[in-house]
């Protein structure tokens, strides 16, 4: 059998969205609900991962959806207990404004389903990972990611991105210099749409790209401000 692990802020209809992609499975489905933004998702998953009845567990986010064929291969591996894996990679379709992204970095696997007692996610506020201790397999279905859904949304979200990840880099005592001021975000946005190619998904891709750029740059000076903001004032 299989536990899905789902953190999220509210419960909503993505959350329903992404629980009824797995029903098939019937899997156990636990999930943390919180708006703590001091909560490192990697810790909120780590708990989670203890509260697992079963072997394997499947680690998903509001946003993500199972895809058929995906579903197919998982019940494959949860019902076989001579796998050879501890963990599988499993390939991400991401969709830019509704649109299925194919280039600027938008196509990679993640490990998201390991066995229990093999498996553990880094500590980390956002772009959390598990670490798994054996050999890692690769799976071929999808899981269906809808993270970039309209420009709004994405610049809310890679402002909040911006402000955690200058966090980290203040707590590794990272210092800021002109270069990357002014020239790490640019440096992005031509990494993203020309060096990989994201102008090939029209002007979706373009749009995503600037999207980077203008969290590499802000986040930087947000690593200022952080430097400059006392401490007590931060955590009011």
């Amino acid at each position: 059998m299989l536990s899905v692990l789902i953190v999220c802020r509210e419960i909503n209809d993505l959350l329903a969205r992404t629980v009824k992609s797995v029903e098939p499975l019937q899997p156990q489905i636990l999930i943390d609900v919180s708006v703590d933004q001091n909560k490192a998702l990697g810790d909120r998953k780590n708990r989670l991962i203890n509260y697992a009845s079963y072997e394997w567990v499947l680690v998903l986010d509001t946003d993500e959806v199972v895809s058929k064929e995906l579903l197919h291969e998982v019940r494959e591996v949860v019902s076989k207990n001579s796998s050879e894996f501890q963990g599988y990679q499993i390939p991400y379709q991401n969709y830019i404004f509704g649109k299925p992204a194919r280039y600027g970095g938008e196509r990679y696997s993640r490990v998201q389903l390991f066995r229990k007692k093999h498996g553990a996610f880094s500590p980390l506020p956002i772009h959390e990972y598990p670490i798994v201790d054996g050999k890692i397999g690769k799976l071929k279905g999808v899981i269906h990611h809808y993270s970039y859904v309209s420009l709004l949304q994405v610049l809310r979200k890679f402002t909040k991105y911006a402000w955690q990840m200058a966090g980290e880099k203040q707590k590794a005592h990272e210092q800021v210099t002109l270069k990357k001021l002014f020239l790490y975000g640019p440096h992005m946005v031509w990494a993203r749409a020309i060096k990989d190619e994201g102008w090939r998904d029209g002007w979706q891709g373009v749009v995503l790209a600037l999207c980077f750029g203008y969290m590499e740059t802000l986040m930087y000076w947000l690593l200022i401000i952080r430097k400059l903001v006392p401490p007590a004032m931060k955590q009011s």
